[in-house]
Formats: C-alpha cells, sequence, structure tokens
C-alpha cells in the first residue's frame, strides 16, 4: 500500500532521472563540440580548474561523484545538497614553483527543505616575475595575481537526483593590468540514499556530472581577450563496507575530464576509512599520482595530501571545521515542536468537541425540562455529565430533573393511595433538594397520614420507607437490608416482599453488567480492574462460587497458565507474547511515508484516514516515532464523531481499539463507561 503523496514522488524521481540523463547527453556534445571562439582566445585553461581540497586531490581528483564539503564546490556544484552542517575549509599548497601560491577557502551553508548555498574563494599568484625590455635586459619585477569568487546554490535532494551551480567571477591582476569576468559551473548527481529500494542504493553507487564554465568567462587584458573554455567532468564512486562495516569501509572512485581544448584526462582514487576516523588516500590523474590521510575530529576534519609531478613534489593541507547543529537533529526539532502543535491542537479540538456534545445535551435537557419530560431531561443532563461530571449547569439541571421526578411520582403515590411510596418520593425528591419547601410540606402531611394508619406498625414503615427510598437512589445492599428487616418484623407483609423480589432482580442485572465489565478489562490484559468488577459483583452475591473461581484465576501466577474460563476465553494474561520481526529499512522508509501522511490526515480531521494509515505503520514498526499516540487519538476523534452521530456500539468500538493499544488509557476507559452507561439506561428507560 503507497500513499498518494509518495507514488507522486517515485514519478517526479524517475522523471528528474531522465532529465539527468537528457542533461549528461547534451553537455557530451557541447564540451566535445568544436567552438568558433577557440581560434579566437586560443582556449587558455584558468589555474582553477586544477581544483581545490586536500582531500579530492589525494584522490587524484576523482571527486566529481562525491564532491563533499565546501572545496567541492569546484568540482561539483551539486555535491552541497548532502551537506548535513556549516562547513568552512582551508586549504594550501606548497609551490611547485617559488614564489608560486595557491589558496582556497569556502563556506557551505545547507537550509531546512530550501536547499544549500555556499561562498567559496580560489586565489593564485606569483611573485617577483622578473621583468625584460625589447633589448633583453632585465627591467624590475612584476606579480601575478588571479581570483575566483564563486556563489553557489544547490537544490534539495530530488530523490536520488542532485542538482547544483556556481555562478563566479573571475578577476585577474598583471603588471598593472586588470580584467573581470562572470561565469557559471553547472553539475548533478545521481545516487539513492540507504533507505532507498534502488539498485544504486544496494551498491552503495553514485554518478556524477559537472560543466565548468557552462557559462564562459571571457578576460579582457590590453594585449587581448581570454576566453576560459569549457571543461566536462564525468565520473562515479562506489562505497564498499567492509566486514559488514565494523572493519571500516573502502571508497573506490573513477573520473574524466573532457576539455574543449586540454582533451581528456583520466582521474582515479581510493579511500580506506577506518572505524576510528582515519582515512588513507591516494590517487592519479596521468599528470600526478599523490597520496594523502585524513583525521576526523569532533568539529571537523583535518586532511594532508602528498603529490609528485614532473614540475615537482607539493605539500596540500585543509582543514575543515564543522559548526551548527545537524540538519537531522534540526529536522528533528522542527518535527517535534510540529508533532507539539499538533498535540496542542488535537487536545484542544476534543475539549471543543466535548464542550460541543455538553452544550448540546445540557440545550436539550433544559427543553426536555420545561416540556414536564423529567425522565428524558434527567437521562440528558446525565449524558452531558458523562463528558464533565463537574459542569455546574448539567449539576444544578440534574437536581431539578431528579427533584421534580420524585415529586410528581410523589404527587402521583398519593393519588392513587400508596402513602409510603408518596412518603419515599418525596423523600427522595429532598435527598437531592434539601431546601426544596415543596417536597417538605409534601412530605409532611404524607408522614402525618401514614403515621395515623393503623394497617402498619410504625417500625415495618420506617424500613420499608427508607428501603424505597434507597431503592429510588439505587443503594440496592441498603435498600435489601431494609426490606428484610421489614420482612422479620411481618412475614406476611406484601410490600415488603414485592420490593424484595424488585430488589433481587436489579442486584441480578447490576451483577450481569459487572462479569460483563470485568470479562472484558480481563480480555484486555486488565486483571487488576477485571478482579475489582469481580469483587464488586461478590459484594452483591457473596454466594456465587463462580466470581470466586474467577478471582482466583486472576490471582493466579502468570507462569502458570489456566484453562479457559467458564466464559470459554483464556485471560490475556496468560497469552504468550508473540515476538514480532524487525522491518527492514525499506518497510521503515514506507512506513515513514504513511506516517506523514496520516499526520496530515490527522491535522485536517480525516479521521477514517488517519487510521488507515497509523494502522499500516503500527502493524509495521509499532515504535515507529508517535504512531502509537496518533493512532490512539485517531481511534478517540473517531469513536467521538460516532458518538455524536448516535451510534453508541460504533463509538465504543472505536475506544475499545484504544484499549487493545494501550489498556490503561484513561480517556478511552472513561468513554467506554460512559457510552456504555448511557446505553443501560436508556434500556431500563425503554423497558428493555
Amino acid at each position: 500500500m503507497r500513499s498518494t503523496r509518495s507514488l507522486f514522488s517515485i514519478s517526479a524521481e524517475r522523471a528528474v532521472r531522465r532529465g539527468a540523463l537528457f542533461l549528461a547527453a547534451w553537455a557530451t556534445a557541447w564540451a566535445t563540440a568544436p567552438s568558433a571562439y577557440a581560434e579566437e582566445s586560443g582556449g587558455t585553461e584558468s589555474p582553477f580548474a586544477f581544483g581545490a581540497g586536500a582531500r579530492a586531490l589525494a584522490l587524484g581528483g576523482a571527486y566529481v561523484a562525491l564532491a563533499e564539503g565546501p572545496a567541492g564546490v569546484t568540482w561539483n556544484p551539486a555535491g552541497m545538497a548532502g551537506a548535513k552542517r556549516k562547513e568552512m575549509t582551508f586549504f594550501y599548497t606548497s609551490p611547485f614553483v617559488e614564489g608560486n601560491r595557491y589558496a582556497f577557502f569556502g563556506y557551505v551553508h545547507p537550509f531546512l527543505d530550501r536547499g544549500t548555498v555556499s561562498f567559496a574563494n580560489l586565489r593564485y599568484g606569483m611573485d617577483d616575475i622578473r621583468r625584460f625590455d625589447a633589448g633583453g635586459a632585465e627591467d624590475g619585477v612584476f606579480t601575478d595575481r588571479q581570483n575566483e569568487w564563486i556563489l553557489a546554490y544547490a537544490l534539495p535532494p530530488l530523490g536520488p537526483v542532485r542538482i547544483g551551480a556556481n555562478l563566479k567571477a573571475e578577476t585577474h591582476a598583471l603588471d598593472g593590468r586588470s580584467a573581470t569576468s562572470f561565469g557559471a559551473d553547472l553539475g548533478i548527481q545521481v545516487g539513492a540514499d540507504d533507505g532507498d529500494r534502488s539498485l544504486f542504493s544496494r551498491r552503495n553507487l553514485r554518478f556524477g556530472l559537472a560543466i565548468r564554465n557552462v557559462l564562459e568567462p571571457t578576460l579582457a587584458m590590453a594585449d587581448g581577450e581570454d576566453r576560459l573554455p569549457r571543461l566536462l567532468r564525468a565520473g562515479a564512486a562506489l562505497r564498499v563496507p567492509l566486514a559488514g562495516g565494523d572493519r571500516g569501509e573502502a571508497l573506490l572512485l573513477a573520473g574524466l575530464d573532457q576539455g574543449k581544448e586540454s582533451g581528456g584526462r583520466a582521474r582515479f582514487g581510493v579511500e580506506y576509512r577506518l572505524p576510528g576516523g582515519i582515512a588513507f588516500r591516494g590517487g592519479a590523474d596521468g599528470e600526478e599520482w599523490a597520496a594523502g590521510l585524513g583525521l576526523s575530529f569532533h568539529a571537523g576534519r583535518f586532511d594532508y595530501a602528498f603529490a609528485s609531478r614532473e614540475l615537482g613534489d607539493a605539500h596540500r593541507f585543509g582543514v575543515t571545521l564543522s559548526f551548527g547543529a545537524p540538519l537531522d537533529t534540526l529536522r528533528e526539532r522542527r518535527r517535534a515542536e510540529e508533532e507539539e502543535r499538533l498535540a496542542r491542537r488535537t487536545g484542544e479540538e476534543l475539549e471543543r468537541k466535548e464542550r460541543e456534545q455538553i452544550d448540546a445535551d445540557v440545550l436539550d435537557a433544559e427543553k426536555l425540562l420545561k416540556a414536564g419530560d423529567f425522565i428524558g431531561a434527567e437521562a440528558r443532563f446525565e449524558r452531558a455529565l458523562l463528558w464533565d461530571d463537574a459542569d455546574e449547569r448539567a449539576l444544578a439541571g440534574l437536581g431539578r430533573a431528579r427533584t421534580e421526578r420524585h415529586v410528581a411520582d410523589g404527587d402521583a403515590r398519593l393519588a392513587e393511595g400508596n402513602l409510603l411510596e408518596a412518603v419515599a418520593a418525596y423523600r427522595a425528591a429532598l435527598a437531592v433538594s434539601p431546601e426544596d419547601e415543596r417536597a417538605a410540606r409534601r412530605l409532611a402531611e404524607t408522614t402525618d397520614r401514614l403515621n395515623r394508619s393503623a394497617e402498619r406498625s410504625r417500625e415495618v414503615s420506617e424500613h420499608l420507607t427508607r428501603g424505597v427510598e434507597y431503592l429510588a437512589l439505587s443503594d440496592l445492599l441498603r435498600a435489601r437490608d431494609e426490606f428484610d428487616a421489614a420482612i422479620e418484623i411481618a412475614p406476611d407483609n406484601p410490600d415488603a416482599s414485592s420490593y424484595r423480589v424488585r430488589t433481587d432482580s436489579l442486584i441480578a442485572l447490576r451483577i450481569d453488567d459487572l462479569v460483563e465489565e470485568a470479562a472484558w478489562f480481563r480480555d484486555r490484559g486488565r486483571p487488576e480492574t477485571a478482579k475489582d468488577r469481580y469483587r464488586e459483583a461478590l459484594a452483591l452475591r457473596p454466594d456465587r462460587d463462580d466470581l470466586v473461581r474467577e478471582i482466583a484465576r486472576l490471582e493466579a501466577p502468570a507462569a502458570e497458565p489456566e484453562t479457559a474460563g467458564e466464559g470459554g476465553a483464556a485471560t490475556a494474561t496468560e497469552a504468550a507474547p508473540e515476538r514480532r520481526r524487525e522491518p527492514t529499512p525499506e518497510e521503515r522508509e514506507e512506513a515513514g511515508r504513511m506516517y506523514r501522511s496520516g499526520v496530515d490526515a490527522l491535522g485536517d480531521e480525516r479521521y477514517d484516514e488517519a487510521v488507515r494509515y497509523f494502522q499500516f505503520v503500527y502493524g509495521l514498526a509499532p515504535d515507529y516515532e508517535n504512531v502509537r499516540s496518533y493512532l490512539k487519538q485517531a481511534h478517540l476523534f473517531l469513536g467521538m464523531d460516532r458518538y455524536t452521530e448516535g451510534d453508541m456500539s460504533e463509538a465504543i468500538r472505536e475506544w475499545e481499539r484504544i484499549l487493545e493499544i494501550d489498556p490503561e488509557d484513561e480517556k478511552a476507559l472513561s468513554y467506554v463507561r460512559r457510552a456504555r452507561l448511557e446505553i443501560r439506561k436508556a434500556k431500563a428507560l425503554s423497558g428493555g
């Protein structure tokens, strides 16, 4: 399964690769084609075509496919796209000839998602050049100074493709004369990252192509013009991990330069990197051979190269300093900040949905209360309190609704001549609203009538009255005790027997609910909560041996497997943990794409889609970033939507899926309890 975004990304990468092949073919034809300017200028080649960087030159200049660090812009500006931190490089080479100087300074600055920029300067100069007059006599000395100023930019990597370009200014000062011209270089690299599924990643292979002077600078001096010709560089780099990377890795490089005037030149290089940060290098380019080493340290790298050629030997030194947070760290910080903002926003959204639900329930309840539907109003106020048990409007409204219901019930019982139930109803009203004068007055009047009745003894009457009151307040155990006391005094009393039967029926229903809840928590790995439910049920019916056995099973050590309970299923604590296969790098990459799609869907309130994306990632790599938390949030919101639509069963199923992920999630537990309580009350009101 792939997201739309990932499919689009793959198509874009294919298009870029085809464009890169076209560019390579076009560049080759352009670089090797004859130029009319060559005859006019003589095709003078700049000394800066020599390149920069002790590492690059120790590798024979076969650096176009790698081109790492600030010095890489002189070989292939596309290499900047792989920069991970801000870096600066100082490079110096000892002269082949006395008075000859060649140096480089470069700085690379990568941005998050906006590419990489670089600034560099190459400087070449000779001092004390002797001047001769027309007769051959020495006429003093002069200097030769050349500079190449580079401003470079590389796009963010386009899949396996990197693209970069240099804009540069060439300056030349010679014996009091000077000239300035502008040019440009273009570069491209093709190679996959480790997580890619392409052929390149498995072989750790990268290709590079650069065109120096794609816009040819022309330096106009007093004695003529020098046009700096184009130079095509192509190459490949192959990384070879040794013994799984424990013994370092080898880097093999090859390159080919093709100049319009200088002809072709092959380059080769090899580097062996040790795990401790030491690298040994060697290379050749047809004109010289070189060797060198590199020492990496926390803040950068020191490079040295020795070269031998016909003009003489040379020592080259380079220091690269890294500073600032790595891009991976910055991306992680940004991702953490984005996810923190998303968490705040989703929390606020959840609170808003709960508040809207409370407001709607309170409004409906007030309408029902005004219409005299006290039972319906009470149910609506209780539903509002399921979401916020401290909401003052719902608490006050529930008190009014219950008081009105009990008073109305008392009036109805009084009209029927049932003084005992009328007294119980008025007392229940006063238990809810002690200051209600109407209920207090009617209670006094009815109690007085009841006390004057000779049909019952005062003691039986008090027990029955208190029992009915406890029954109205759902205190079943106390109600049963009161009715038992009345029966003990008057065994033939029909009211006491009738209420005792009704109480037993309600207790049985309550026990069934508790046992159902206990089994649900047991099967989902919540043994402590399940035991609490069983114990609560056992307190109502101490003679239930099956409940004692269930508690004993849950308290048995996990190492001693038990058979399935009477319900036919073993407890979740007895299930053997499933060993999960570690995902491959390709699978984790796919998980990353789906994870980002899920975060987008969650932020856009497309909860169905978010659940599908996060379920895919969670099934593949449960430890991937915040997928567990986001999957729970998506189910939570989806359940809220189902609840608002009135589909209680589906809402409960969504919230139970959260408990399958995290049995300790208090929010999901509270939502499930509330919804189940609401369903039970709805059944009780409908007589179901």
